[in-house]
Order: structure tokens, then C-alpha cells, then sequence
């Protein structure tokens, strides 16, 4: 049995559709047209986005 590959952000099942995140963390995202988008929803949520230090 294979695994299905899903959306990092919504869970979807991708199938060939997926895009990689592109700060490169690795994780796949669906590319269907609901709101808020899975790439932007993963934006915030990606372990590789670097913040501003507050001072």
C-alpha cells in the first residue's frame, strides 16, 4: 500500500497537483482555489519563516 501524499495546510489529497512550499521546508501544497489559499495559510505556519526579533 502506498501513502497519499495531502496538503501541508488543509489535509487535501494531492495526487500530482501539489506545489512545494517555497521557503523549501519540504512540505506540499494543494493548489485549489479556496480561501485562504494553502500557501499562504502555510506561510505563517512554515518552520523556516524567520521573523523580526523584537528589541
Amino acid at each position: 500500500m502506498t501513502a497519499r501524499v495531502r496538503c501541508a495546510a488543509c489535509d487535501r489529497p494531492l495526487g500530482r497537483r501539489g506545489r512545494p512550499c517555497v521557503r523549501g521546508c519540504g512540505a506540499r501544497l494543494c493548489t485549489a482555489r479556496h480561501t485562504p489559499r494553502c500557501n499562504d495559510l502555510h506561510g505563517g505556519q512554515c518552520p523556516r519563516l524567520d521573523l523580526p526579533e523584537e528589541t
